[in-house]
Formats: C-alpha cells, sequence, structure tokens
C-alpha cells in the first residue's frame, strides 16, 4: 500500500518536471554561433574548447553535443548552478544550459594535407609545447587528432575560415629512427635565443626548443641520457631556424644529479 501511495507523487513529480517547473532561473537567455572545430585553451593546464560566437568558452553547454564540422546557432540559458554560494576552486562561476537549436549546417572548408613532425616544440608566443605543422609550431590544436609523440605524420584534413582544422584521416604514420647516442640535460631552462621568445632546455650546453620523447626530468636535478635521435624532417626538406634539426627519444637514464 505505501508503495500505490507514493506512485501519484512521483508521476507528479516527473510530470512538473517534464514542464520544465525544476529547471534553475536563468539570469541570460540568448543566441550564439557555435564554430565546426575546437580550440587549445588553458585553465588548469592545456584543453580544449568550443568556439562559440567566434571566442574561446570554457566549460560545455548542458544538453548540446557539438560535433565537429559543423556550424550551430543555439539558444542557450545561463545561470547560477552554486546558488550564489562561492564555485568550488577551478570551477567556473556560471553554467549554461541548451534551450533550443535553432541551426546546423555543415561548415565550408578546403581540403589541406598537413606533415606533422615527431616531437612538439616550446611554442613561439606560449610557455607551453606545440606540434610542429608544416615545419612550423603549431599554436592551436587540430580537431580529432590524437598525436603520439615519436612518428612524422601526414594528414588530410578539412580547413575551416578561421585557419583551424579537422582531421579528416591519417594518410601515413612512419615511426622516426636513428641512431643512439648519450646527451646531457642541465637542470634550469634558459632563454632559447633564436630571436623568439620562449625558455628551452640546455642539452649539450645548447638551448633546444624541442620535447625528448618519453623523458620526465624532475626539477632542478641535471641529467646523462641514452637516446636515440632522429631527423625533424624528410630527407631534404629543413625549417627554420628554431625548429630543432633533430630530435630525442628517451632510451635510459645513465646519470641523475640533484640540484636540491
Amino acid at each position: 500500500m505505501r508503495i500505490r501511495r507514493s506512485a501519484p507523487i512521483c508521476l507528479l513529480t516527473l510530470a512538473l518536471s517534464g514542464c520544465g517547473l525544476f529547471d534553475p532561473e536563468y539570469l541570460e537567455e540568448r543566441e550564439v554561433t557555435v564554430g565546426p572545430t575546437l580550440a587549445r585553451c588553458y585553465g588548469v593546464g592545456p584543453q580544449s574548447c568550443m568556439v562559440v560566437d567566434g571566442g574561446l568558452f570554457y566549460g560545455g553547454i548542458e544538453g548540446f553535443e557539438h560535433e565537429p564540422g559543423y556550424d550551430y546557432r543555439l539558444r542557450i540559458g545561463k545561470y547560477d548552478p552554486w546558488d550564489g554560494g562561492e564555485p568550488p576552486q577551478d570551477a567556473g562561476r556560471y553554467a549554461y544550459r541548451l534551450l533550443e537549436e535553432l541551426e546546423k549546417t555543415l561548415a565550408p572548408s578546403t581540403p589541406a594535407t598537413l606533415s606533422v613532425g615527431p616531437t612538439r616544440v616550446t611554442c613561439l608566443h606560449t610557455d607551453d609545447f606545440c606540434l610542429v605543422v608544416d615545419g612550423e609550431p603549431y599554436e592551436d590544436m587540430i580537431t580529432s587528432f590524437e598525436y603520439e609523440a615519436g612518428d612524422h605524420y601526414i594528414l588530410e584534413a578539412n580547413r575551416y575560415r578561421d585557419g583551424r582544422y579537422l582531421l579528416g584521416g591519417v594518410a601515413s604514420r612512419t615511426a622516426a629512427a636513428g641512431p643512439e647516442m648519450e646527451i646531457t640535460v642541465d637542470r634550469h631552462r634558459v632563454q632559447c635565443g633564436d630571436g623568439h621568445p620562449g625558455y628551452c632546455k640546455v642539452v649539450n650546453g645548447t638551448p633546444y626548443r624541442g620535447e625528448i620523447v618519453g623523458f620526465h626530468p624532475r626539477h632542478n636535478d641535471s641529467y646523462r641520457l641514452r637516446v636515440e635521435r632522429f631527423d625533424m624532417f624528410p630527407e631534404g626538406v629543413s625549417g627554420p631556424a628554431y625548429v630543432p634539426e633533430y630530435g630525442y627519444r628517451w632510451l635510459e637514464t645513465l646519470e641523475r644529479t640533484s640540484g636540491g
């Protein structure tokens, strides 16, 4: 009998919820556009953001699933999920919910073939690592591309009006390979000194803008490593002076000296 008495209450709760009576009070309702690709952005660390009204949009839109390659026009509601309280650390002050998908159209694009280098390098505009795309540090991301360092890639992609890319397919993927050798890595980074901002590791006494694949140094320690050295570019191809000619793959730590 207790279960039968609660059934109408449950049905009423579901009905009210379906009518939206339990929805939050929206501080603002507006129409926005959402672009066809994701973009690199920074919160606690590097992450990906939707491009909303031409700018980076941190967080998500509840009820909206972004499908790359399409332009969207949405009506969304902004609300306070914390009811005036203090949000948790690294959480947004406001949240957004999809109210209506007004339009979804295939975004215009042009085909592009991209070469991606086997290691990342220190970016020219941020203190982070960037892919090397067509010989240059690429400050953004390629939507739907899962990069693994140590391989040369040729990608088929779609390029959109904002200059960002969506992966169409991996045309080729070749493991980078070369001779083994020993290198030293100093404990401190220094300015790269190649005419562009950024701080570099010091490898064999020289600033090195590249990443050492598989190597995770401790801060303030110096190292002697056994590595595999490989070409950053295919034979007969060269890049700008600020992209190193060689990349390294960590094989073994021969010596580590603590800096305290």
